[in-house]
């Protein structure tokens, strides 16, 4: 199997950030774009390398008129390249209104659902989208605008459970020279280009002037993005030495440290998926002894140096 400098930027990637292990199952969430057939392309090569099984997965969201086109067109490729491939069709739009959300979050909730329910239909154990530098960009800078601490800073991470980004290390100029050396065919979104959306907004209105600024602000946001990603594994650390399970409870042990802010909200998005804001968690670790609040669903209690976590 010859790997092209592409390829092999990835597989070391892959393998410094131990993104895949030898013969690990991969749902490869595929949508026909640019980026993504990268991927499609680059994991086949790869797979055969590492003895990896590869599948596909395409969400058709009926967004426009060529949504059924898109969905034919993946499955072909799929055929040619003698990979499974699975899809699923659902209205964005719809489920939007009825959820009152955003396009946006609507799109990103169905695609995800979907990834999750056939990884576990299928009883594989990750799943690999086509995120890369630009999109990192793109991210930090949509969580610095919203607030965010370090922690969050890093946007989007190498692998994260069994979500795994392994095209982080390159760039949308990166993949569009891929794509055309290698005749790689793809399909674009219109949706892609509207600024009704905010990412959108920073993708094509935004981040051109900070190009403007820097041409290569793409590793400057990945320098800042690994540092982010070293912090999390300290993070991550501190959770598992200060963190107690018990039936009823979660118990953390207060070290009177800036970890105690990033480990408390790390036990609500672990365990909760409710990530309390900044003023909350300080209100929460500044409470006096025997103090009791009101989080939400849950009640948190301060028994000398623990903080004590119950569902209310």
């Amino acid at each position: 199997m010859i790997l092209q400098s592409f390829d092999k930027k990835i597989l070391k990637f892959i393998k410094d950030y131990k993104i895949f292990n030898k013969y690990d199952k991969i749902l490869l969430g595929i949508s026909g774009g640019k980026d993504s057939m990268s991927l499609l392309n680059t994991m086949n090569k790869i797979s055969k390398i590492m003895d990896l099984e590869i599948t596909v997965a395409h969400l058709n969201h009926g967004m426009r008129e060529e949504a059924l086109e898109d969905e034919i067109f993946v499955r072909q490729k799929c055929e040619e390249l003698n990979i499974p491939f699975f899809s699923e069709r659902k209205n964005v739009f719809e489920y939007a209104k009825r959820e009152k959300i955003s396009v946006e979050v609507a799109g990103r909730t169905l695609r995800y659902e979907f990834f999750y329910k056939k990884l576990r239909d299928l009883n594989y154990n990750k799943i690999a989208t086509a995120h890369h530098k630009n999109d990192l960009a793109e991210t930090i800078l949509y969580r610095i605008i919203r607030g965010t601490g370090f922690y969050g800073i890093g946007g989007l991470t190498p692998i994260e459970e069994n979500l795994a980004k392994p095209m982080l290390c390159v760039d949308l100029e990166e993949i569009t020279n891929y794509v055309t050396i290698n005749s790689i065919d793809f399909v674009e979104d219109v949706f892609n280009y509207s600024l009704d959306y905010s990412r959108n907004k920073i993708r094509h209105e935004i981040l051109p002037k900070i190009k403007g600024i820097n041409p290569k602000y793409e590793e400057s946001f990945f320098r800042l993005a690994k540092l982010s990603w070293n912090y999390r594994k300290d993070v991550e650390n501190k959770y598992h030495e200060r963190v107690i399970f018990k039936k009823e409870e979660i118990i953390q042990k207060l070290e009177h440290d800036f970890f105690d802010v990033e480990v408390f909200r790390m036990i609500f998005l672990k365990s909760y998926k409710y990530p309390p804001n900044m003023e909350e968690t300080e209100k929460a670790l500044k409470m006096k002894k025997d103090g009791k609040m009101r989080l939400s669903k849950f009640i948190v209690i301060k028994k000398d140096n623990l903080l004590i976590i119950k569902k209310s």
